[in-house]
């Protein structure tokens, strides 16, 4: 039988032009990799950057998040911004060129993507350290003077309606799109991201212009440079291209906290997968969470409710045969509301009484609750992270600057640390 159960629990909700330097001088040291060196400043039009050398990088990457997504498509316009994403590889005033961007990527051993989340669109490539500074300047014309090409919106819409097409035998796709509909009715979070021809039809280049002028501001935009030249000179690359990006002075986008129900009661939504599967998630709708970066309280609980040891949730429900595998933590989460999920692999067995699997998930967070963490759990996920911390896998290329454009959106830029692995 090809079931997946996942069940969302609506709980009550928790409570003169110059460029500015942070971090007590310019330089920021890693103490990992002391070779590596950072900087961070403020464009005057209020861009956010962070600059990265390192001389033992072969490439160099660049990574530009913009604080719109998918919750600011307009009613009727589903994928609207996930449209606009892909219309901005597609040719700029400098480089007219429909393939200009993509063919310079690959042909100097490099790639480019974007994705658009639902608060966030981001932009990244990485290319041969010979050729940064012309990526750079391509880079920068999307975020200047993108064309728009009427003549290629119709083609990139059914490239959009392709890309759905794909998702729809994926059934982590098909979860996430069963997901949003527990959300309340009008919330943006519950806005269909990818877009499709019905969505997008009669889109016209009129239209992205207005998004695009409407949200594409420098003062909401983070950029992270990383190469192997040193700050000198990336700096000298970063500024002239990318200081005279319009500030619209756009403020901040929030959205609703409240995305679900207020309800005590179990919401229970059954999903067919397309593969042989058997799962139980619970969802636990919470507000913001992201200022809680320094007490981690939901990876705290991630710690305990995945543990897999002797006395764990995971063992009992092993040795009632009920589960096969657990694992908890944070979920949706950006500035306006997040959400702590707890996925189990149910057995056959589980599956036909997944009700006792919610029991004994509830019976451990009244455990919790009643007998408190004791200290040395505390030392031991201090003792674990910085274990991870330690002997993580050195950080290159696009999967350094994408970490570090996404969290100059969420956090101060005084509060960033020069290394967030």
């Amino acid at each position: 039988m090809r079931k997946i159960l996942t069940l969302f629990l609506a709980i009550c909700f928790l409570a003169g032009a110059s460029i500015s330097v942070w971090g007590g001088g310019l330089n920021n040291t890693d103490s990992r990799y002391p070779q590596r060196q950072y900087r961070r400043f403020l464009l005057p039009n209020q861009m956010k950057v962070m600059l990265i050398s390192d001389p033992t990088l072969q490439r160099g990457a660049a990574s530009l998040t913009v604080a719109v997504g998918s919750m600011s498509d307009p009613s009727g316009r589903s994928g609207l911004a996930h449209f606009l994403e892909h219309m901005l590889f597609l040719g700029t005033e400098k480089y007219p060129d429909e393939g200009s961007y993509q063919e310079f990527v690959s042909t100097h051993d490099g790639f480019s993507n974007a994705y658009t989340a639902n608060d966030r669109t981001n932009y990244h490539f990485e290319v041969d350290q010979d050729y940064f500074e012309e990526g750079l300047d391509r880079f920068s014309q999307f975020f200047l003077a993108p064309l728009f090409n009427p003549g290629l919106v119709e083609r990139e819409m059914k490239a959009i309606d392709s890309e759905h097409s794909k998702n729809i035998p994926n059934d982590f796709r098909r979860i996430f799109q069963v997901k949003r509909k527990a959300f309340e009715k009008g919330h943006p979070a519950r806005h269909f991201a990818t877009g499709t021809l019905k969505t997008l039809a009669g889109a016209s280049r009129k239209e992205l212009l207005y998004f695009y002028q409407k949200h594409y501001s420098s003062n909401q935009m983070m950029l992270a440079v990383a190469g192997p030249q040193d700050l000198d000179t990336l700096q000298s690359w970063v500024v002239p291209r990318f200081v005279s990006v319009k500030n619209r002075n756009l403020q901040e986008i929030r959205v609703s906290a409240k995305y679900m129900k207020r309800d005590p009661r179990f919401r229970l939504m059954r999903i067919k997968t397309i593969k042989d599967s058997r799962s139980l998630t619970l969802m636990f709708p919470l507000s913001r969470t992201l200022h809680y970066y320094k007490s981690q309280p939901l990876g705290m609980l991630g710690f305990l409710l995945g543990h897999e040891g002797k006395g764990s949730l995971l063992s009992l429900l092993k040795r009632e045969n009920l589960a096969a595998g657990l694992s908890a933590g944070g979920g949706d989460s950006n500035k306006s509301f997040s959400s702590f999920d707890v996925k189990i692999q149910l057995t056959p067995k589980g599956l036909r009484n997944y009700t006792k699997v919610i029991r004994r998930v509830f019976q451990y967070l009244r455990l919790l609750r009643e007998t408190g963490l004791p200290r040395y759990i505390y030392e031991e996920v201090k003792l674990m992270s910085e274990i991870d911390y330690k002997f993580a896998e050195k950080p290159e290329g696009t999967s350094l600057v994408n970490v570090f454009s996404t969290l100059m959106m969420y956090y101060p830029m005084r509060k960033l640390e020069v290394d967030p692995y």
